[in-house]
């Protein structure tokens, strides 16, 4: 097996600082931060560790420019929308429900990478106001592609050294063992269960 051909990426396309209210033609020329930061190790799991530490400081960056620290990352999927979600978007458009827009490609991303496939495995990334507390492809994806991951690791005998058993009932892909990432499964299936008892308590009001 060719160790390198397996390796991680941080994808980061977010604006420097909160932008409402700009020039979208301005704010173009030196605001918006592109990042792409490959991460490969003969030792896989080392790579990946990497890749989340680099994927953390950017985080805690952001942070620091909002006068206030990283506590959760389902709470940074709320805080950081304002790095994502920038109100100088030059032309935005719907299709059913998903909205085309400037921001749309926006987000801060670990990728495993494997061959010529780049699979995303954790990030945050931009949502519409209207559609950030629902359960939507992407999150679907993460879910796949973790789970592609550790069948990896496990195929090619490489170490895993924590692994934890998540609960992606809400995304169709039931219980699943995978590498620890910073998002909390087990919370948003609680999340999602409590908005279902919501909704199911107003029908009979």
């Amino acid at each position: 097996m060719d160790k390198k051909k397996s390796h991680y990426l941080v994808h980061g396309l977010f604006w420097k600082g909160q932008m409402h209210n700009a020039n979208y033609h301005e704010s173009r020329k030196d605001k918006l931060c592109c990042i792409n930061k490959t991460f490969e190790d003969t030792d896989l799991s080392k790579a990946r560790k990497e890749a989340f530490a680099y994927y953390q400081s950017l985080i805690d960056v952001l942070y620091e420019t909002l006068g206030e620290s990283y506590t959760t990352d389902f709470q940074a999927r709320i805080d950081l929308q304002s790095f994502l979600r920038a109100g100088c978007s030059k032309s935005t458009a719907r299709i059913g429900t998903m909205v085309f827009d400037d921001n749309l490609f926006n987000e801060i991303a670990v990728y495993w990478v494997n061959g010529t496939e780049k699979r995303l495995i954790h990030g945050i990334w931009y949502r519409p106001k209207d559609e950030q507390h629902q359960p939507n492809e992407q999150l679907a994806l993460m879910g796949s592609n973790l789970i592609k991951e550790h069948a990896y690791y496990e195929r090619h005998h490489l170490p895993i050294e924590d692994e934890t058993l998540c609960d992606m009932t809400d995304l169709n892909l039931g219980f699943q063992f995978v590498m620890p990432t910073p998002f909390d499964w087990d919370g948003f299936v609680e999340e999602n269960l409590v908005k279902d008892t919501q909704a199911i308590y107003q029908c009979f009001q």
